[in-house]
């Protein structure tokens, strides 16, 4: 699975919608968007925002997704 289907499958648990994401993340709510459509990659200060929201590890949230890996 790939770091933006995880991401958004995580934020639909929570039943948190994109814009109340992005209030909680302190981002847009279209760099939430790019996140979950692949087009671009939270850096690693909003990975470790997003593993604590979540309740998951960053290695959780990027293991499936090698090309975000490789990066």
């Amino acid at each position: 699975m790939e770091l933006g289907e995880q991401l958004q499958r995580l934020r639909e648990e929570k039943n948190l919608s994109r814009e109340e994401l992005a209030q909680v993340m302190n981002v847009s709510r279209q760099a939430v968007y790019k996140w979950e459509n692949n087009k671009g990659h939270p850096d690693i200060e909003n990975l470790i925002k997003l593993s604590d929201l979540y309740n998951v590890t960053i290695d959780e949230l990027i293991e499936g997704d090698r090309s975000f890996q490789k990066k």
